[in-house]
């Protein structure tokens, strides 16, 4: 009995450790998702922004062809 217990230990010992890696790797893409969806968003603002701003440049611009 006691070999077969040692034996459950170790597989313990090794699932909790699989088990921290995954949720080390899940910590670092829920941060590189968080830090993609910022950029993009800041990006897509600044677009907006000089869209709105050069609307009147861009209509101009294609009304004249």
């Amino acid at each position: 009995m006691e070999p077969r217990v040692t034996e459950l230990e170790a597989h313990l010992k090794y699932l909790r450790k699989d088990m921290e890696n995954v949720r080390s790797e899940v910590k670092s893409i829920k941060h590189r998702l968080a830090y993609t969806v910022g950029g993009t968003a800041v990006l897509l603002g600044l677009l907006g922004w000089i869209a709105n701003s050069r609307f009147d440049q861009l209509v101009t611009l294609l009304l004249a062809h």
